[in-house]
């Protein structure tokens, strides 16, 4: 019985060796926590250029929507995501690397020929199956990397850029600066993850979607004219982007708040965005 009470505490001791028991207290000889070998620095990380100017622009407006007296509004943004379905195309050095080891196993594939000749296990052919040999015996027709989307350039769908990533954005009924991801303010009793699957639903329907966190990816300031400042009683705005990824569904759009929509690439996002938000908007979307 002495045996079986006094293992676990044997093996409790083990694990915390530092710790030594009395008979109604407790005492941790800090010298055993101590490490045994100094531990390495850690490697700070390099802040890329865009952060240090994202910081010191956001930290200007904060001073200056102080100096006013104007507080922000808060916003949501939601960024679909649609992966891509196919590989790239090869870089040269890829092909060349490719080559390369075609060479060698062919060379490895003849001298195994000549090693089996005359055996029961001759029964290989020294050169392997050409490319379109291969696509000849296959039982189906592999399908052209182009779709007709492609060809159309119709960027309301986004079977198009298959090799690439494609991200929803919609185009508000307004004058200036009419596309953005769908986006809205966030309600008191709100969470970021709660708003943000409630202003994307809002604005292009229930799809099939994931989100990838609870938290945001990227927050974005901008300050308003004044005489918007004068009339709404507030400095600006905070967008904060959440991202998610699509799975499948047809986008039906809020025509009440939005007029367009499109599915855009990274090369894309100029074609529809200020200066200042393309340099944001690259560094944060994925490739």
């Amino acid at each position: 019985n002495y045996k079986m009470l006094y293992r676990p505490f044997k093996r409790l001791n083990k694990q915390f060796s530092n710790i030594r028991y009395f008979s109604d207290t407790v005492e941790i000889d800090e010298s055993i926590t101590k490490p045994k070998y100094p531990s390495t620095p850690r490697k700070q990380r390099q802040n890329r250029p865009i952060v240090q100017e994202q910081r010191k622009r956001n930290q200007e407006l904060e001073e200056k929507a102080k100096q006013l007296g104007l507080d922000w509004k808060i916003s949501c943004s939601t960024i679909l995501h649609r992966y891509p379905i196919i590989c790239k195309l090869p870089e040269q050095w890829e092909l060349d690397m490719e080559y390369l080891d075609d060479k060698i196993e062919s060379i490895k594939r003849e001298q195994l020929v000549d090693e089996l000749a005359g055996t029961p296990g001759d029964i290989m052919t020294k050169t392997n199956p050409t490319y379109e040999e291969i696509i000849k015996s296959l039982p189906f027709t592999p399908a052209s990397r182009l779709t007709e989307d492609d060809i159309s350039n119709n960027k309301r769908s986004h079977d198009r850029k298959l090799d690439s990533s494609l991200f929803l954005i919609v185009k508000r009924n307004r004058g200036d600066y009419s596309w953005q991801f769908p986006q809205g303010k966030i309600l008191p009793e709100e969470t970021f993850r709660d708003a943000a699957e409630r202003v994307i639903d809002r604005a292009v329907g229930k799809l099939d979607k994931w989100f990838l966190s609870n938290g945001t990816i990227a927050h974005y300031c901008y300050e308003y004219p004044p005489e918007l400042q004068e009339k709404r009683k507030l400095f600006g705005a905070k967008i904060f982007y959440t991202r998610c990824e699509l799975f499948g569904g047809n986008v039906k759009l809020e025509t009440r708040l939005y007029k367009d929509y499109a599915w855009i690439g990274r090369d894309e996002v100029k074609d529809y965005f200020s200066p200042d938000m393309v340099k944001f908007i690259t560094t944060v979307l994925p490739y």
